[in-house]
């Protein structure tokens, strides 16, 4: 078993076949670039105080490979992936594609597999935060009361997909400050991801208790409805609609989705088409009325109206400050 995160991505880069181009690299602050033969693209690692690692990846192998990683450091992962062109597994379950979007790990010391596909880009922004990080923020905040690590921790792997959490990992992407200066962004921007992640735990926890059991079953009929909701983004499902994808009564199935996801369906999807349209909008080939359509809004008005609440910048702000840097 690999003992540390440090030595896990030390040993995993040139096994890659990335190499090091130390031209573009610094204190911290690692550049790879993937060798002509087995493919083509970057991956940045940039590590801080053994705490955290925020690793940019941007590449495209010529062949499929599989990575193996089985580390004993208990740590919190929080990624952004641009593309769905990957594929995992934890310990001994079935492998599980990667979706666009943002996903969620707690590491426990399984084994975990990760596949990419021959000739498919990969695109993702990870940040990696050590138990000891995480337990020292939450401490601060709540001194001798600290007891909810876990939970919060778990709460996050459940429910990643706050857009405000898509735009923090879009500012660390496209970060261009160096040394200092690029630590104290760096860390400010890990602590506004946490500050969200406490905050939206703390309000999940005031709420009501939801008086709906469930089991594995309705779990999977959840999934599914979520399933669904991803790749379905432009479309208007009713309640019913959802409530028969999870094989529930349309009572029970809106009970049993604010239970498990801290909000309602209708709540979730649009915070799916926020994230989405985050990285639409990036493309300046669609234009805002296009993006709007892709993501389930015939109105641009009214999709401009919901970006805004969000993000706190309308979609032609958003575009021209990527165009900026």
């Amino acid at each position: 078993m690999t003992q540390t995160l440090q030595e896990y991505y030390l040993n995993t880069m040139p096994e890659l076949h990335f190499a090091l181009v130390p031209e573009c690299s610094g204190d911290g602050d690692r550049f790879y670039r993937m060798l002509p033969g087995y493919g083509k693209g970057s991956l940045r690692q940039i590590c801080f105080n053994d705490m955290f690692i925020v690793l940019i990846a941007d590449y495209r192998p010529r062949e499929s490979f599989e990575r193996v990683s089985e580390i004993s450091q208990s740590y919190l992962e929080i990624s952004q992936f641009e593309t769905n062109s990957s594929y995992y597994r934890i310990g001994g379950r079935k492998m599980e594609p990667v979706g666009k979007g943002l996903c969620c790990y707690i590491n426990r010391s399984k084994r975990v597999y990760v596949h990419c596909k021959a000739g498919a880009p990969v695109r993702f922004t990870k940040v990696i935060i050590l138990k000891e990080y995480y337990d020292a923020f939450l401490e601060k905040r709540y001194g001798d009361s600290y007891t909810e690590a876990e939970q919060v921790m778990g709460f996050l792997s459940r429910n990643p997909n706050m857009p405000e959490l898509n735009l923090i990992f879009q500012q660390i992407r496209r970060c261009r400050a160096a040394g200092k200066a690029q630590q104290i962004y760096m860390e400010g921007k890990i602590l506004e991801l946490l500050s969200l992640a406490v905050c939206n735990y703390e309000e999940a926890e005031k709420r009501t208790p939801v008086p709906v059991r469930l089991d594995k079953k309705d779990l999977r009929g959840l999934r599914c409805v979520t399933d669904y909701m991803e790749s379905h983004l432009s479309e208007y499902p009713s309640i019913g609609d959802l409530a028969g994808i999870a094989n529930m009564s349309t009572t029970r199935f809106q009970m049993a989705f604010r239970k498990t996801y801290g909000t309602t369906a209708y709540g979730y999807l649009k915070d799916l088409r926020m994230n989405r349209a985050l990285l639409l909008l990036q493309d300046s080939e669609y234009s805002v009325q296009h993006v709007a359509q892709a993501v389930g809004y015939g109105n641009a008005g009214h999709f401009a109206g919901v970006f805004r609440k969000i993000y706190g910048i309308t979609p032609g702000q958003y575009r021209r400050v990527q165009e900026i840097k």
